[in-house]
């Protein structure tokens, strides 16, 4: 008995007390009839056989589910959900289902409930829909379906199968709720088009050539809408869209691709081609992106205006493969100059499937350094794993030093045209670091109860050799050393320190070191680029004592600085040490030598012109700027 038969009845009684009260009263006894008794059941619904484009065999199977329907007015839910339930959206999915002649789809959905897979309606999707409001799952509805119909889609809940509806809504700068709205618009109008239309008749006259394209059907109930293809796509288009927001949404000249945003507040590679540009480009058209890590570059290391990017913070944990996929569409969005890889092991893996085909629209450099070698003995870095793999499809190569680049020609056997095509930018010096310039040496020694101070900075790391310089302090007893640095050696490590060093942590600029106190620089690199830090180093007049190794050499040398080529003999750096502080007059004149060497080779200007003329040149492929 449905609620209505009992209401009727209800009333039926009431009447009749009613006409009870008013005969006792008058004594008439009016004849009433009493009303008939309501239908227990309706009709069955009418069912048509349809014809669609999915064949006869399925419109078949189809007019058989509906005839197995129960009648109307048996079940109020099972009304409510036969008025929206599509028998094809379901049995073309449902395919273990089709072949049983008593089924009544309905009836199996509902007694599923919130674990039903096949979907009665192309625009709900049962996991989606519990996905967001999990407390349905469990509701006083025998299905959420149920529970969507009844208060859900009325309340604005979203129950649509398209994934990333929040995060593309901000993409499109729409409300959710509309986005949903255009969803089911245009699912809707596919679904007819393919049940009734002639892109549907192409499907089945092709399926009559081709059997196997008739399996297609099924996942016309699963229809894609791009960019609403899969949840990985909608977090790559957002993560694209987050990435150019950050950038304001213009377009960029240069593109430096960057690992992280490095330690110290030297300018590095990145710094140095941004603040050389300066004089042919605004500071707003050369954009970083962090791709390994997130953050901000320390104050001071680009120009302001230059602006950063996070894409690791928009990525997230996004699969390597597809974040790789997700910066090359940044990359080309930019329409840049020139892009410069610079130690991000995204971009470099982005290179093994999108590298030749990055390359046809963009012009790729990649920045190489020194090659790190392992506890093993084995070298390895970016440069041994990527110049043979992209040289031929890179626009061209950067290095820091002429070590670098001998050793890539040779290592590689390049021919002159090839070789033609490493560049060595030689980082500038900065000759207002020249303020920190150490004291004069009388004035060091006039302090009572002075002892020299020798200054060591670096990362507690194998190339470092943090180890040699702790041997050397300990030969050095009368002497202080003061080691910048991680705070914390490695479980392991060194051992106990000498009395006469101290730890004195990192720091973010060498202008935060009171290194008009130094009386000597060592530097105990095992391999090695040409290190920011020497520079630095040397553009304060301080005497550098330092291992021979890689690219130091075109820093130090004899006439003015202590280059120690026995890198490995704590010896031979105590010798140099005692001959600087021997005589610091002449230590210090020796350190003003080095300075203005650097000042006559390592010009802003040079620098500038050098990297303009690679990076900035027009491209024919991208038109005229």
């Amino acid at each position: 008995m449905t609620s209505d038969d009992r209401a009727i009845r209800r009333a039926g009684r009431r009447a009749r007390r009613l006409l009870g009260r008013v005969a006792r009263k008058t004594g008439l006894r009016p004849t009433v009839p009493a009303p008939p008794p309501p239908p227990r059941y309706g009709p069955k619904p009418e069912v048509v056989l349809d014809e669609t484009n999915y064949g006869p065999m399925m419109d078949r199977i189809v007019e058989r589910a509906r005839r197995n329907q129960r009648a109307l007015r048996v079940n109020p839910d099972y009304d409510l959900v036969r008025q929206h339930f599509d028998h094809y959206n379901f049995m073309l999915s449902a395919v273990a289902l089709q072949d049983e002649p008593g089924l009544d789809p309905i009836r199996v959905f509902l007694h599923n409930g919130a674990e039903a897979i096949n979907s009665p309606d192309v625009n709900f999707s049962m996991r989606n829909y519990l996905v967001r409001y999990p407390e349905h799952a469990e509701g006083p509805e025998r299905s959420p379906y149920l529970e969507w119909l009844k208060r859900g889609k009325e309340a604005g809940e979203i129950a649509d199968p398209a994934p990333g509806i929040e995060s593309m809504a901000t993409v499109l700068g729409l409300e959710p709720a509309r986005v949903v709205e255009l969803l089911v618009e245009t699912r809707t109008d596919l679904q007819h088009r393919l049940r009734y239309g002639v892109l549907g008749e192409m499907i089945a006259k092709a399926a009559e050539i081709e059997p196997l394209i008739g399996a297609v059907w099924s996942e016309t109930t699963k229809a894609k809408q791009l960019p609403f293809g899969s949840p990985l796509v909608v977090a790559q288009v957002a993560a694209v869209h987050a990435c150019q927001e950050m950038a304001g949404f213009r377009r960029a000249r240069l593109l430096l691709v960057v690992n992280k945003p490095r330690w110290g507040g030297g300018r590095r590679m990145e710094g140095h081609i941004a603040h050389a540009l300066m004089d042919r480009i605004a500071p707003e058209d050369i954009v970083v992106i962090y791709t390994d890590e997130g953050g901000r570059a320390p104050e001071g290391r680009f120009p302001a205006g230059v602006r950063e990017v996070d894409f690791a913070a928009a990525v997230g944990e996004m699969p390597t493969e597809s974040a790789g996929l997700s910066l090359v569409s940044l990359i080309r969005s930019f329409e840049a100059d020139a892009v410069v890889n610079i130690n991000s092991r995204t971009l470099y893996t982005a290179l093994t499937a999108y590298g030749r085909a990055l390359a046809a629209s963009e012009r790729i450099f990649l920045a190489f350094f020194c090659n790190e070698q392992r506890a093993q003995g084995n070298w390895e870095g970016w440069s041994l794993k990527w110049f043979y793999r992209a040289f031929d499809f890179v626009e061209a190569v950067l290095t820091d030093s002429d070590y670098l680049r001998d050793w890539l020609a040779d290592a590689y056997q390049l021919g002159d045209d090839d070789r033609s095509r490493i560049h060595v930018l030689r980082a500038p010096v900065e000759p207002e670091l020249g303020r920190l310039a150490a004291t004069e040496p009388a004035a060091l020694s006039a302090e009572p109860g002075r002892r020299p101070q020798v200054f060591w900075a670096g990362r507690w790391d194998r190339q470092k050799r943090v180890d040699i310089a702790l041997v050397v302090a300990t030969r050095m007893p009368d002497v202080d050393f003061r080691l910048w640095g991680e705070a914390v050696l490695q479980e392991g490590g060194v051992g106990a320190l000498p009395d006469n060093v101290s730890l004195e942590g990192r720091y973010g600029h060498i202008s935060e070191l009171d290194i008009a106190q130094a009386d000597a620089w060592l530097y105990t690199s095992a391999w090695d680029g040409v290190p920011s830090l020497l520079l630095e180093v040397a553009m304060a007049e301080v005497p550098i004592v330092g291992s021979l190794v890689g690219g130091t050499g075109e820093v130090l040398s004899e006439e003015d600085s202590w280059p120690i080529a026995a890198w490995e003999d704590p010896e031979a750096y105590e010798k140099a040490l005692r001959d600087v502080l021997a005589d610091p007059a002449g230590a210090r004149r020796r350190a003003a030598a080095l300075r203005e060497r650097l000042e006559r080779d390592r010009t802003q200007q040079a620098y500038a012109e050098t990297a303009a003329g690679l990076l900035l040149v027009d491209d024919p492929r991208k038109g005229d700027r």
